[in-house]
């Protein structure tokens, strides 16, 4: 687990949202891993990756689904909605490399 004091870039953030104390243990688990995921890399990529992972978590937990096991059907449906919204395939292929970097997509395969 990454020490509070390390955390990056949720702290420097001023849309990170705000959540109850007794969240799901998944959901803190997905956070962690965002966290870690996001220490390594600068200031405006780590914004973006964190918008990225935020939108595919908000995404899950509507659909009351695990952000950390979706399936590559639940992808496929993540990747259709974002395009009916018009996003250009340059997010959409962004928004699947954030995922896998956070290795939430590791269960798709399965």
């Amino acid at each position: 687990m990454v020490p509070s004091a390390l955390r990056y870039p949720e702290n420097s953030m001023e849309f990170a949202p705000t959540y109850p104390d007794d969240i799901p243990e998944h959901w803190q688990r997905f956070f962690d891993l965002r966290e870690e995921l996001l220490l390594g890399y600068g200031y405006n990529t780590a914004r973006a990756y964190w918008a990225d992972l935020q939108d595919w978590f908000e995404w899950a937990v509507a659909r009351d689904k695990d952000v950390m096991a979706l399936t590559k059907r639940d992808q496929k449906q993540y990747y259709a909605l974002l395009r009916r919204r018009g996003y250009s395939e340059s997010t959409v292929r962004r928004r699947g490399t954030s995922l896998r970097l956070l290795g939430a997509d590791s269960g798709a395969a399965r």
